[in-house]
C-alpha cells in the first residue's frame, strides 16, 4: 500500500519505520534538517538493543502524498487544521487519515475537513523522540489502540488493524476510541505540562510528593470535565494513569523535549481545550491553570 506520514517527527518516523520495511510506499514529510539528514543517510530508527535505517521518499511537498491510500496524521495539534487544508487540496477522495496526534481535539478538525467516514483515531503508547536530525531514539514497549468514529467504519478500522500488526505494530481496535483518547489525554495532562514546566521526568513528579499533588488534582480537574462531556473517567482511570506513568519513569515527556529544544510546546492547544469545555460548564481547573500560566512564562522567555 502506498503511505504517508505527514509529520515526520518521533512518533510518524518511528511508526512509519515499521510500514517501510514491512513493504510498503511510505512518503515522509518533514522539513528542516530532519529532512535534510534523512535524504542524506536514511532515517535512522535506534531501540534499546537494535539499529534501523530506512531509505525512502523524504519530502516536503505534500503534493507527494497525491497517490497515497492511507496517511498517518502526526502533526502537533496547533498545526492541525492548516496541515489537513494543504493535504485536502492534494490527496485522493478515496484516502483515509489516521490521526496519530496527542490530545482530543484534533479529530474534530479533521472531520469538518475529510468527513467522519475518512478520518480514524489512535491512542499512541511509545517513548521516543528525536535524538538528533534523522535519528528517533525509541525505549519500552510500544503500540497503537485505534478506532473508526462512527459504527459504519468498523471494517475500516479491521483493515487498517490488521496492516498495522502485519507491519509489526501491535494494534488493538477499540469501539469506543475517543474514550480511549480521553484516558490517554488524562495521562498527558498529569505529565506533559507539569515535567516541561518543573524539567522533571515523569519519575521525578511521581517521586517528589509535591509535585505528584499537584499532577493528582490536575486529574481530578480534568475527570470533572470529562464526565461532564460524556466520557465517564473516574478515580480510577487516575489511578491507572499513575499506575502506568510508573512504566515510563525515565520518560521525557514531549513538551520537555520541547521546552529543552528552545521550542513552543503543545500546552495551547491541550490544556487550551480544556479550559474551552472548563469554562462552558463553570467548572473551576485552577491547579492545571496554574500550571499552564507558568509554563507560558517559560515559553516566553525562550
Amino acid at each position: 500500500m502506498k503511505i504517508g506520514v505527514m509529520g515526520s517527527g518521533a512518533v510518524g518516523s518511528f511508526f512509519g519505520s515499521f510500514l517501510s520495511e514491512g513493504g510498503h510506499d511510505v512518503t515522509y514529510i518533514a522539513r528542516g534538517a530532519h529532512l535534510d539528514e534523512m535524504n542524506k543517510n536514511g532515517l535512522t530508527i535506534r531501540g534499546e538493543d537494535e539499529k534501523r535505517v530506512i531509505r525512502q521518499t523524504f519530502s516536503e511537498k505534500v503534493e507527494d502524498l497525491t497517490d497515497c491510500e492511507l496517511i498517518l496524521f502526526c502533526v502537533k495539534s496547533g498545526d492541525t487544521k492548516e496541515a489537513a487544508e494543504r493535504m485536502k487540496e492534494v490527496i485522493h477522495e478515496s484516502a483515509y487519515v489516521l490521526s496519530l496526534q496527542n490530545g482530543v481535539s484534533n479529530e474534530e478538525k479533521l472531520v469538518e475537513i475529510f468527513g467522519q467516514d475518512r478520518v480514524l483515531s489512535a491512542a499512541v503508547y511509545v517513548q521516543a523522540a528525536v535524538e538528533s536530525p534523522g535519528i528517533i531514539q525509541q525505549s519500552g514497549s510500544h503500540k497503537l489502540v485505534i478506532g473508526a468514529l462512527q459504527e459504519s467504519g468498523q471494517e475500516l478500522e479491521k483493515k487498517f488493524a490488521e496492516l498495522l500488526n502485519e507491519a509489526g505494530i501491535p494494534t488493538r481496535i477499540s469501539s469506543q476510541i475517543l474514550l480511549r483518547k480521553w484516558k490517554k489525554y488524562l495521562w498527558n495532562l498529569l505529565f506533559n505540562p507539569l515535567s516541561a514546566t518543573t524539567d522533571r521526568s515523569v519519575g521525578q513528579i511521581l517521586d517528589d510528593p509535591y509535585l505528584r499533588e499537584i499532577a493528582w488534582m490536575i486529574g481530578l480537574e480534568t475527570i470533572e470535565v470529562a464526565t461532564r462531556l460524556g466520557y465517564p473517567l473516574s478515580e480510577e482511570d487516575l489511578q491507572v494513569a499513575f499506575q502506568n506513568a510508573e512504566y515510563a519513569r525515565t520518560h521525557t515527556t514531549s513538551m520537555l523535549q520541547d521546552i529543552r529544544k528552545g521550542k513552543v510546546t503543545e500546552a495551547d492547544e491541550l490544556v487550551g481545550y480544556l479550559t474551552e469545555k472548563a469554562e462552558v460548564h463553570k467548572i473551576s481547573i485552577n491547579a492545571l491553570q496554574t500550571v499552564y500560566l507558568l509554563l507560558k512564562n517559560k515559553e516566553n522567555a525562550i
